[in-house]
C-alpha cells in the first residue's frame, strides 16, 4: 500500500506552478495572432504573451516550429517530474493524452480530481467514437469493440440509440453535460462535413474541468491541471503559427482555437 503525501507538502510545488500560470497565454491572444497580417507578427504576439525563448521568434518554417515546441514539451515534463511528490501521479499526468492509457490506469489512480478527469475524457472519447461510427455508417460492432470502459456514459445507451438520427440522440443527451457539445458538433458536421467543432468542444469541456484546480490551495491537482493546460497551449501555438506560416485564412484558424486555462 502506498503512503499518501499530505496536500500541504505540495505547498512549494503549487507556489511554483502558480508563478508559471502567469505566463500561460490567454484565449484572445491566439485569436489576435490568427488575425495578424503576417506570420512574423503572430510570432511576436505569442512570444510576448507566453514563456518562450528567443528560438520561437526565429522560426521560419513548420519544421522549425515543431522542434521548438518539442523542446518546450520536454522541459515541461522534466519540471513536473521534479515537482510531483508521488510517482504514480506523474505517470497519470503522462497518461492523460491517451484515452486507452487513462482507461487502463483509472482503477489505480486514487486522486479523485484526476480520476474524474479521466472519466470525463473517456466519456468524450467514447462519444467521439460513437459520432464517427454513425457518420461513417459503420456497423455497431465497431463501437462495441472500441468502446473504452471507465467513463460514466454507458455503452448500452449508445448502442440502443445507434440507429437513430442526430436529433434523437440529442434528446437523450440534452439534460447532461454533453448535450451542447453534441448539438454544436452535429450541426457543424452536417453543414460542413467536418469534426472541427467536435474536437474544439472536447477541449473546451476538458479545460473547464481543469480550471477547478485553480481554487485548490495545496495538493497535486494544480500541478496536473497546469501540465495539461501548458500541453494544450503548445498545441494551440502550433495550430496558429503553423497556419500563419502556411498563409491559411484567419477564419480557418479561429474555428480551431479552443478555450485556454487563463
Amino acid at each position: 500500500m502506498t503512503t499518501r503525501v499530505a496536500a500541504l507538502n505540495y505547498a512549494f510545488a503549487v507556489g511554483r506552478v502558480r508563478a508559471l500560470e502567469n505566463f500561460l497565454i490567454p484565449y484572445q491572444v491566439f485569436r489576435d495572432a490568427a488575425e495578424a497580417e503576417t506570420a512574423e507578427r503572430a510570432l511576436e504576439l505569442i512570444s510576448d504573451a507566453g514563456k518562450f525563448g528567443e528560438d520561437l521568434l526565429l522560426v521560419e518554417s513548420a519544421d522549425q516550429l515543431d522542434r521548438v515546441l518539442l523542446k518546450e514539451r520536454m522541459a515541461l515534463d522534466f519540471n513536473l517530474e521534479e515537482l510531483f511528490l508521488e510517482r504514480p501521479l506523474y505517470q497519470a499526468y503522462l497518461a492523460a493524452e491517451s484515452p486507452a492509457e487513462m482507461s487502463a490506469r483509472l482503477e489505480a489512480t486514487e486522486n479523485l480530481f484526476i480520476r474524474d478527469y479521466f472519466r470525463l475524457r473517456l466519456d468524450l472519447a467514447n462519444l467521439k467514437l460513437f459520432l464517427r461510427c454513425r457518420y461513417l455508417e459503420l456497423p455497431e460492432e465497431r463501437l462495441n469493440e472500441n468502446f473504452l470502459p471507465g467513463g460514466r456514459l454507458e455503452k448500452k445507451l449508445l448502442l440502443e440509440h445507434y440507429q437513430e438520427g442526430f436529433d434523437e440522440v440529442y434528446q437523450q443527451l440534452r439534460s447532461g453535460r454533453f448535450g451542447e457539445l453534441w448539438k454544436l458538433a452535429t450541426e457543424y458536421l452536417v453543414s460542413r462535413e467536418s469534426f472541427i467543432v467536435l474536437e474544439r468542444e472536447i477541449e473546451n469541456l476538458s479545460m473547464n474541468y481543469l480550471k477547478q484546480a485553480r481554487q485548490i490551495t495545496f495538493g497535486p491537482e494544480p500541478l496536473f491541471a497546469y501540465g495539461l493546460a501548458r500541453r494544450h497551449e503548445l498545441k494551440l501555438v502550433r495550430i496558429v503559427l503553423a497556419g500563419k506560416l502556411l498563409q491559411l485564412p484567419a477564419s480557418f484558424l479561429k474555428e480551431r482555437i479552443s478555450q485556454t486555462y487563463v
